[in-house]
């Protein structure tokens, strides 16, 4: 059986009922764009490994390559394992293309303050206060209702369910993993703008609009005003590594963020920013000279 009848027939109509829509369709963009073009005629025995290596070699993004053989490399696994077929897997011969560091863009705190100000009285200032305040994914955010989801009197916001927009469509769909259920706590000043800004109001915090409409007004605002800008979703950023330069640890960091493991939260969310590491080694010397015997000329210099 050739690779399009296995997907069409087979794999993506059980991963279709099992996946959440978003998940669905980002990797069914890619497997019809390059998968099927190239290996939907072919059947898995007939996939050639230096062939595989070549096509994966053509692509101009490291990170469309990587999205492309992965979708092929699950669409084969799935397949063999399912049935128990004995057969060679072509895929563990590819060696992937290695991807450019990505660094995201982070505020500082004092730009993070002037960012918060700057959307005083703009439509989508609670928005703006509480994915910057709770690192919350943009979908979360946007998916918060001002009164289902926010307890007025101890600041506590429910968060999981993902505002997305998926083939011109805005639904909101279910955690992302269990974890992803979870409660965030404001800080103390969000909360006190949030009920002076909301008193009366009832929804979602982004109203009728849509995250991809959201995210370009709130470009387009900082860009007029000359705002310090970050994203959504570097708003994220942004809170974890602020947390970090504050002293919080890594497990919390990766529980609040709704992460299933702290190396999630320290390989994509954490910028190691200059404060953070000279606070590091002001804490590391400071426990040195607490606990280590002095010689005579480092006394003297203490």
């Amino acid at each position: 059986m050739d690779i399009e009848t296995i997907y069409e027939e087979h794999y993506y109509p059980e991963k279709s009922a099992k996946r959440r829509k978003s998940t669905v369709a980002g990797y069914d963009s890619s497997v019809r764009l390059h998968v099927l073009p190239r290996w939907g005629g072919c059947e898995i025995e007939e996939i050639d490994p230096d062939e595989l290596q070549a096509w994966v070699d053509s692509f101009e993004l490291p990170g469309a390559a990587e999205k492309a053989f992965k979708c092929l490399r699950q669409i084969v696994r799935w397949w063999a394992k399912r049935k128990r077929l004995r057969i060679s897997d072509p895929t563990v011969y590819v060696e992937l293309p290695q991807k450019p560091h990505y660094a995201p863009q982070t505020l500082d705190a004092e730009e993070l303050v002037e960012f918060q100000r700057g959307f005083w009285g703009h439509e989508l200032e609670a928005f703006v206060l509480i994915a910057s305040s709770l690192g919350s994914r943009r979908g979360e955010a946007c998916a918060v209702d001002l009164k289902k989801d926010i307890n007025w009197k101890t600041g506590a916001v429910s968060l999981g369910p993902s505002r997305q927009c998926i083939g011109g469509v805005t639904e909101t769909f279910g955690a992302k993993t269990d974890k992803s259920n979870r409660v965030g706590y404001l800080p103390k000043y969000v909360f006190n703008r949030l009920k002076q800004i909301c008193k009366g109001r009832s929804g979602l915090v982004i109203g009728d609009l849509s995250p991809d409409t959201v995210a370009r007004r709130i470009k387009a605002h900082c860009k007029r005003n000359n705002l310090p800008y970050v994203s959504p979703t570097n708003m994220r950023h942004t809170w974890a590594t602020l947390a970090i330069e504050a002293g919080v640890g890594i497990e919390t960091v990766a529980m609040m963020l709704g992460h299933t493991d702290i190396t999630t939260a320290y390989e994509h969310y954490i910028v190691p920013r200059k404060t953070i590491c000279q606070e590091a080694q002001r804490a590391v010397e400071k426990y040195i000279f607490d606990h280590a015997p002095k010689p005579r000329a480092m006394a003297e210099a203490a």
